[in-house]
């Protein structure tokens, strides 16, 4: 059966977005393609980002990155979350650098690697104020026995990377000191003899607000898909969203003045109305908290959300006068609104609403003159 939404994805957009990143850093770019590239479909969203320049590929978990290479995608690529027990083998076997926070971890892919009989590549992560995955209080134990590993060519130290709290308030002063912690985690790396390879802070909000954070090879991910992750303009890029999300109409009805609309009544007109139905609720990736200030576009017109999101559907006001009919395509987001409209409208970042649009909702591949604003 054929679905009443359809996210609508330019894949030559995320070439050109990252060609432009490649362009204005001039260094290598690691496109971030996680969580199915940000919703956008991992598979050509990864070869779409090549196509633009990137070098390297990047994923959270090790069944993405395996699936990239079953792709038959031979780019250098990073999985960064591995929990003990993983399977190292098939990582290890498939030329997949995985990330180490602790010494377990370094131990169980030395291990599995041994196994295999083929070296192990890792960038080793430092915990530089995130508080999240890296290397803290084992962070000298790691390097002794890096050092020793590498000394004896049985493991490869590709990279040391770490990752921002605040990138996206550049003048927050933790970005400062987690600048500074990394430089000293370097620096400590170098006088024990061990060479930290690939240096890499940088993630999209440090690409455009924090240019004392580019070192190495820099980690594209909101950026590649035509969206920015802080509020102001973006200097040297002119970014093409990727996904518009459109919808059918399933209803359009007239109420009356006085009239409630969803669940709670939390919502009373105050005058004759014309409403639309929408087959997109939070089921569906449509935060539950997105507000009245949320608008779709029905023949370029704006129609707000009225009444609270149901798992299913939601209502938009589309006004007396309207002329929509059941079947009228609406726009949740895209060009206008953006992703970070809708975002803002439900108290959250447009990393949320692009990458938690559900699997009812189908990712159909469309050619370029079909979408060509800018943000």
């Amino acid at each position: 059966m054929q679905s009443p939404n359809v996210a609508y994805v330019n894949y030559e957009n995320i070439s050109e977005n990252v060609a432009q990143i490649c362009a204005v850093i001039n260094k290598p770019v690691m496109a971030v393609v996680k969580a199915d590239a940000y919703g956008h479909g991992l598979i050509k969203s990864s070869q779409a980002a090549l196509v633009g320049g990137a070098q390297w590929l990047g994923v959270a978990l090790l069944s993405e990155a395996i699936e990239i290479r079953k792709a038959g995608i031979t780019a250098p690529l990073l999985a960064w979350l591995t929990p003990p027990g993983a399977d190292f083998e098939s990582a290890i076997k498939n030329d997949i650098d995985l990330s180490i926070s602790s010494i377990q971890q370094l131990q169980e892919i030395y291990a599995a690697s041994l196994r295999v009989g083929l070296i192990a590549r890792v960038h080793l992560k430092v915990d530089t104020g995130m508080s999240r995955a890296g290397a803290l209080d084992e962070f000298p134990e790691i390097v002794s026995e890096l050092n020793r590993l590498t000394a004896a060519n049985e493991i490869e130290l590709v990279g040391t990377w770490s990752h921002f709290a605040c990138a996206d308030e550049p003048a927050h002063p933790l970005n400062a000191e987690q600048i500074k912690r990394f430089n000293s985690a370097l620096e400590y790396m170098n006088d024990e003899g061990l060479n930290p390879g690939i240096r890499h802070i940088a993630n999209s909000s440090a690409i455009i607000g924090l240019p004392e954070a580019i070192f190495d090879l820099v980690r594209a991910g909101l950026l590649i898909y035509g969206l920015s992750p802080i509020n102001h303009p973006l200097e040297n890029l002119t970014l093409k969203p990727a996904m518009e999300l459109r919808a059918r109409l399933l209803l359009v009805k007239q109420i009356p003045k006085g009239a409630t609309v969803g669940y709670g009544a939390t919502v009373e007109v105050t005058k004759e109305t014309k409403i639309g139905i929408v087959a997109f609720g939070y089921a569906d990736g449509l935060p539950r908290s997105t507000d009245g200030t949320a608008y779709f576009l029905h023949n370029n017109l704006p129609a707000h959300l009225i009444g609270r999101v149901s798992m299913d559907q939601c209502a938009i006001d589309l006004g007396i006068d309207s002329i929509a009919k059941a079947g009228d395509e609406v726009i949740i987001f895209g060009i206008k609104p953006l992703a970070n409209d809708l975002a803002k409208a439900a108290g959250t970042i447009s990393y949320e609403i692009v990458s938690g649009i559900g699997p009812r909702t189908p990712r159909v591949p469309v050619p370029p003159e079909n979408q060509v604003s800018e943000v």
